[in-house]
């Protein structure tokens, strides 16, 4: 097993937010629907974090509130989004992922249909038209979130190295 950093873990743990939590799933990022807004990621986060309804610290116990957890864990994907070039620089991998494995881009775009309408009413269905065991489509999947998080997170890196090599250029010609 290799080393994963960090932020390809947290990049991940967004897209893997919107695929699983997002009413339009990734298509956000596919660029075919608009990013939610913050009372829609708010709604996400909650979805996938709050187990029950959270009324606060009982007894006067030092507890975090619900509310609280969830207002910065939005804000956190916000912030993960920003620090690796905002949606335009995410959105520029998934285009490439889908010009590059169009069939795997397919099915990440697809199963947000799954038991979300008549198409695909189970996971059992989707995979069967897309002639693969249940296995195989888990599988696919998180194999390809996790090559998208990796492809953003070398993206964004090499960026800021050619940022840092054209500043330091650009000093030296001006000393």
């Amino acid at each position: 097993m290799s080393y994963i950093p960090k932020e390809v873990l947290r990049i991940e743990d967004i897209i893997w937010l919107f695929a699983e939590y997002c009413p339009t799933g990734l298509a956000c990022f596919f660029g075919d629907a608009d990013m939610p807004d913050m009372e829609e990621m708010a709604a996400m986060v909650l979805a996938k974090y709050a187990t029950a309804e959270d009324i606060g610290p009982v007894d006067g116990g030092k507890g975090t509130p619900q509310q609280q957890i969830i207002v910065e864990t939005g804000e956190s994907v916000v912030n993960v989004i920003a620090s690796v070039g905002g949606l335009d620089a995410i959105r520029r991998v998934f285009f490439l992922y889908g010009e590059e494995f169009p069939h795997n881009a397919q099915l990440l775009r697809e199963m947000d249909y799954i038991g979300r309408s008549f198409r695909y009413p189970s996971i059992e269905v989707f995979a069967f038209k897309h002639h693969l065991t249940e296995k195989q489509f888990y599988r696919k999947r998180r194999k390809a979130l996790l090559e998208i998080s990796w492809e953003i997170y070398r993206r964004y890196k090499m960026s800021e190295k050619m940022s840092e090599k054209v500043s330091e250029i650009m000093s030296e010609k001006m000393a």
